[in-house]
């Protein structure tokens, strides 16, 4: 590892924020007023949540920034997100399915769960990594 470490907490809730970006960007497309300038908005925004996540994906495989130990805490941390995942996906399938499968409430459902199970995760390593399990 080098010199400079990273503070593997703070990672896990760096990874929150395209997550954030993209759900702005959802609710940016999915808005029923217009202003010449919308365009140019969504496509930095989306750009930047692209460009967030590139950067953070090309960081992690250039760096060794998981030890043995964070290793397994992630591993444990994404076990327990995999059912967090499930439960979410058939929630936002009941709403769709009440919301008379509106495609609209659909991509909401799956942009809220994506960012909700990102939070969940960097909150169960945060405190997974914190108790040593």
């Amino acid at each position: 590892m080098n010199s400079k470490t990273m503070n593997l907490r703070v990672w896990m809730f760096l990874k929150v924020a395209p997550a954030v970006l993209f759900l702005v960007y959802y609710w940016m497309c999915t808005r029923e007023t217009f202003h010449p300038a919308y365009p140019v908005i969504q496509t930095a925004v989306f750009a930047a949540a692209g460009a967030l996540a590139a950067f953070q994906i090309s960081y992690a495989r250039r760096r060794d920034i998981f030890d043995e130990f964070a290793r397994e805490n992630l591993k444990t941390t994404d076990s327990i997100c995999l059912k967090i995942a499930y439960i979410l996906m058939i929630l936002g399938a009941i709403v769709c399915i009440f919301s008379d499968f509106s495609g609209v409430i659909a991509g909401y459902c799956l942009l809220a769960g994506i960012l909700l199970l990102t939070v969940c995760r960097a909150v169960l390593f945060t405190v997974i990594d914190k108790r040593g399990m």
